[in-house]
């Protein structure tokens, strides 16, 4: 009892002058007393015996100085948002209906392996990724000799692809349609996650996949469609489905991938839905190929993440795709045709290599794929994520070269293989890498798309923003 009181009493006596000599006051008797203390004694004391008190008031004063680091950081991106804005505006020609874009910059840059290319940077106008919310600035699909391109707020425009020959300037020329009267839901349109993901035209159709809303507070990926045409756009709705997620401002998928005459592919994703994955009767985490006439869909495969990019390759019959993992679990996905009508398992949430540091994922349980019935990635990136968006095939880029694919990454921060090309190669039958290349960027690459008739990959970079052009020097 008597050794409890005596603990009671020294611990309450080392707070109480741990405060007298560390803690701020404003009382005059502590006051009065802190100066009879020399400096030297108070020193001591506070770095060897009252230093949790020493550490309590740095933590305090680092809280308060990250409180207005945070307030001043978010003033700075309301202004360069609005700036970008007017800047927009200024670059916009009311009488022709498009924009003048300046080219920004020209650079040299080298590969892992030291090949050169060339970059080249015309101003996009769209704002960038970094104060927008999180919003892609925009997608891109070429078309005979136009590229055609749609922003996060869905403006649409096209360019010749001739221009890209040596030009300082190019002409992006708007499109006008009826998207806001169609999807009437101003956080489409204003600062926030949700917005467009994807463009592709066919069958001489332009269709557009975004987050709609279903119901209050509740998302799903869908898709509208237009017949093309260069003056105005009057879309409809095309493809969607009842169910809807309350997490769907990420984990979207949205890919469009032509296929054939018939139908083309679409990714959903999990919507941060984990339960409906590997249920059959909900859409979230899979892949499905939709009919243009009757808009049937069929179920081609599931356990899917968040598949933002993919490529059907007609000369192997094979179907390459990226996965967004969790930390460390990024994959590169292939389904031969062969398999569209086995139902493939890609496993997630029950299996991934990656990390997951940010949920509490009761499903998951496995590292290993085709041990627990699972189709195994071609490959899994395994040390940090790079968030892959798109991949395309670029037969004919590189002289005499076929079979090079391209890899667009992105990354909410630079790190080893983020905001970079990956230029990779597949084995014969598409099981594995086969040649592995990073082309560093410098900037996150949100679409990419292979212009065969100019030998370029054309790229959306969303950081600056920029339309940017990579040719091999």
């Amino acid at each position: 009892m008597k050794k409890t009181r005596l603990t009671l009493i020294i611990f309450v006596t080392l707070v109480i002058l741990g405060f007298l000599f560390i803690g701020k006051t404003d009382n005059r008797l502590i006051l009065g007393i802190k100066e009879l203390v020399p400096q030297s004694v108070k020193n001591i004391l506070r770095d060897n015996i009252f230093f949790v008190f020493k550490q309590k008031n740095q933590i305090e004063n680092l809280s308060k100085l990250n409180s207005r680091l945070e307030e001043e950081n978010n003033l700075l991106k309301m202004s360069a948002y609005k700036l970008q804005k007017i800047q927009n505006n200024l670059l916009y020609d009311s009488i022709n209906n498009s924009y003048n874009l300046p080219l920004t910059e020209v650079l040299q840059i080298k590969s892992n392996d030291n090949s050169k290319y060339k970059l080249t940077k015309y101003f996009f106008p769209a704002i960038s990724w970094q104060y927008n919310d999180r919003k892609p600035s925009g997608y891109l699909f070429n078309h005979e000799e136009y590229l055609f391109t749609v922003s996060g707020e869905g403006e649409i425009g096209y360019l010749d692809v001739n221009e890209f020959k040596n030009n300082s300037q190019i002409t992006l020329y708007k499109i006008d349609s009826n998207l806001k009267e169609l999807v009437n839901d101003h956080i489409i349109y204003s600062k926030s996650r949700y917005g467009f993901r994807g463009i592709m035209i066919s069958k001489n159709k332009i269709f557009l996949s975004y987050q709609k809303k279903i119901k209050e507070n509740c998302y799903n990926i869908s898709i509208i469609s237009a017949e093309l045409n260069f003056k105005n756009l009057n879309f409809e709705d095309f493809f969607s489905f009842a169910e809807c997620s309350n997490k769907m401002s990420n984990h979207t998928g949205g890919k469009m991938i032509p296929y054939n005459d018939e139908s083309f592919l679409f990714t959903i994703g999990d919507a941060q839905a984990f339960s409906s994955v590997q249920d059959d009767k909900s859409l979230f985490g899979k892949l499905i190929k939709i009919n243009y006439l009757n808009k049937n869909y069929k179920l081609i495969a599931k356990g899917m993440r968040d598949s933002q990019g993919g490529y059907y390759y007609e000369d192997k019959k094979v179907l390459v795709m990226t996965e967004h993992g969790p930390q460390g679990g990024d994959e590169i996905n292939v389904l031969k045709e062969s398999e569209f009508n086995d139902y493939v398992n890609y496993g997630w949430p029950i299996a991934s290599y990656g990390k997951v540091i940010y949920n509490d994922i009761k499903e998951l349980k496995y590292q290993n794929h085709s041990k627990h019935g699972f189709k195994e990635p071609a490959y899994w990136y395994k040390k940090n994520s790079i968030a892959p968006s798109n991949i395309i095939n670029a037969d004919g880029f590189i002289e005499n070269s076929i079979g090079d694919f391209f890899l667009s990454a992105m990354g909410n921060t630079p790190a080893p293989g983020r905001r970079s090309l990956h230029h990779i190669k597949f084995n014969d039958d598409f099981s594995d890498i086969v040649f592995f290349n990073v082309i560093p960027i410098q900037e996150r690459i949100r679409d990419l798309f292979y212009i065969k008739k100019i030998n370029k990959i054309v790229m959306i970079l969303e950081n600056s923003p920029s339309i940017a052009v990579l040719e091999v020097l």
